[in-house]
């Protein structure tokens, strides 16, 4: 074939047939959310005593959101957050968590009433590989599928996020990273 006097013959394994998702995404990848294109920047997994969740850093211009997705009965539940102020929730949180060693069961913030849904302890892996970092995790839910997350590393490190519930179909047009 003159095609293949031209270019070289593939070898059946060098050609990858699967299609991207949310689960297989890696640093580099792009996707489509909310009329916007997204880069993967950075990937890291939270192993909260067996149960392992991923994060993707996600960027688009000045703005980064944080994908996280887990399986959980036989499904995988997303979501998207962005980082907030812990400042910017109602109340003193950082004190609460200090003097009680939890937050409040009901929190405001941005004008939602978030309730607690569970807390958990674990260990997060940038790049999901190398040393983890312990950390205390406290999640609540509102109306409409708003989430926020709360999160303590140390004695006096929080680090807060705000977002929604997602689903993978809301996510378009995922393609792996050039190869170079």
């Amino acid at each position: 074939m003159v095609f293949e006097r031209f270019f070289g013959k593939k070898k059946e394994e060098d050609v990858d047939f699967t299609e991207p998702t949310l689960a297989s995404m890696q640093v580099g990848y792009m996707l489509d959310y909310d009329m916007k294109t997204w880069q993967v920047t950075a990937c890291g997994t939270y192993d909260y005593d067996g149960y392992i969740a991923r994060e993707w850093t996600l960027r688009s211009g000045d703005d980064i959101r944080f994908l996280e997705g887990g399986e959980e009965d036989g499904r995988m539940l997303w979501s998207l957050t962005a980082a907030i102020d812990l400042r910017s929730i109602d109340g003193d949180v950082g004190e609460a968590i200090r003097c009680d060693g939890d937050p409040p069961e009901q929190l405001t913030y941005a004008g939602l009433h978030y309730d607690a849904i569970e807390s958990s302890a674990g260990l997060y892996r940038e790049a999901e590989t190398g040393e983890g970092r312990e950390f205390v995790s406290w999640s609540f839910a509102a109306d409409g599928g708003q989430v926020l997350f709360i999160n303590q590393w140390g004695d006096r490190e929080f680090s807060a996020y705000a977002g929604l519930r997602v689903e993978e179909y809301q996510f378009a047009d995922i393609l792996p990273a050039a190869k170079e």
